[in-house]
């Protein structure tokens, strides 16, 4: 049986979990209620050891790509990491082409040479699901998530199954997208400004890794956007992508875009559901905050001059009622689990996408890709 028959429905991952032959080194399980990830874990304490995890993995390595080609999320769980050197290790035994390259529009800080915080935007915010930087025309292929600090409650990082999310896409939103792309607008502040603006996070020098214009240009060029300097050493990035993309391996097909991440009505629309999961005051707070901002915004901003927006890659907008749908389809798929301290999240960039809920309270989760 082919990889992307095996990933056509939630029944068929269950039954190759049920059939799989549990080793004596590691055991493989679905969390009750969920259809992804796949959970490895050690049989016993002594097999929990770091050293016997990344020998296990050299050993294995055609097994683990193998689920991960189909569940497109594998958890490692029960296991002694202990720090983020070690989680690199893990993450080199995993696949040895980690990148450091991060054109993400996520504030983060560096730990290691190819490990990073996953997101340092404030707790109260929401991540919308998306696939890692499918805005640029080489994404990551793979994604790593180590959870060095858990939260204690909430700050959840979801997982949705993007073949899934196109399969239910109604036609009229799929093939439009199929047929034109996304296209992105995104404005960042100059070097010294907050990391921290509600919408367009961190600025254009810690992204590009330079104050200089004319370098930060020659990464502009390389990516094929759309620049515009701005008054005040702001600036514009345009840029029109494929908004399905297909696995390069499986050759299954996935919504791999940012439209439901940088479409200006997504963060209080994904409050909604939030707060219906969540119910605090602070949720409450947050949800008429953002959809008063929204509003304010739309009333008196362009799509050309917003903070970050999507549209359909003729420039067309996506309606209020398109983007409700993309985010209620993900909602209705979307896969949630509590971390725990040294849990390891492996993800196929291409099939998974990953997104994170408000939390109060520590949280350190980290990340690393691949080229």
């Amino acid at each position: 049986m082919s990889a992307t028959s095996l990933v056509q429905t939630s029944g068929k991952k269950k039954a190759l979990v049920n059939k799989a032959k549990t080793s004596e080194e590691i055991s493989k399980n679905l969390i009750e209620g969920l259809n992804l990830p796949i959970v490895y874990s050690p049989s016993s304490p002594e097999k929990a050891d770091l050293k016997y995890l990344t020998g296990w993995i050299k050993k294995n390595h055609k097994e683990i790509q193998r689920d991960l080609l189909i569940y497109g999320a594998i958890l490692f769980r029960g296991f002694n990491i202990g720090s983020s050197e070690n989680f690199e290790k893990v993450a080199l035994a995993l696949d040895r082409n980690l990148s450091e390259a991060y054109l993400g529009t996520s504030p983060r800080d560096k730990k290691t040479k190819f490990v990073h915080t996953a997101s340092e935007l404030p707790s109260a915010y929401p991540i919308m699901q998306h696939a890692e930087m499918s805005f640029l025309n080489k994404p990551p292929k793979k994604l790593f998530f180590y959870a060095k600090l858990a939260p204690s409650k909430n700050g959840e990082t979801p997982i949705t199954d993007l073949r899934t999310v196109l399969r239910e896409m109604p036609s009229h939103i799929s093939e439009k997208v199929e047929k034109e792309g996304i296209r992105y607008i995104r404005h960042y502040d100059g070097p010294g400004a907050s990391r921290y603006n509600l919408w367009k996070t961190k600025p254009w020098s810690e992204m590009f890794k330079t104050e200089d214009k004319k370098e930060a240009e020659k990464e502009i060029k390389k990516q094929s956007f759309t620049h515009e300097w701005l008054p005040g050493n702001k600036l514009r990035l345009i840029n029109s992508q494929v908004g399905v993309r297909k696995h390069p391996i499986a050759n299954s097909k996935a919504w791999h875009n940012h439209s439901q991440t940088f479409h200006i009505d997504s963060p209080r629309l994904e409050y909604k559901y939030i707060l219906k999961r969540q119910k605090t005051l602070r949720g409450l707070a947050v949800y008429l905050i953002l959809n008063l901002l929204t509003w304010i915004k739309k009333l008196f901003s362009k799509s050309e001059d917003l903070d970050v927006h999507a549209t359909y890659g003729d420039g067309s907008e996506i309606s209020n009622k398109d983007i409700k749908t993309i985010i209620s389809i993900f909602w209705k798929n979307i896969q949630i689990f509590s971390w725990k301290k040294d849990d390891i999240l492996y993800i196929d960039n291409y099939s998974v996408s990953h997104g994170r809920l408000p939390f109060v309270g520590p949280r350190e989760i980290q990340v690393a890709w691949t080229e």
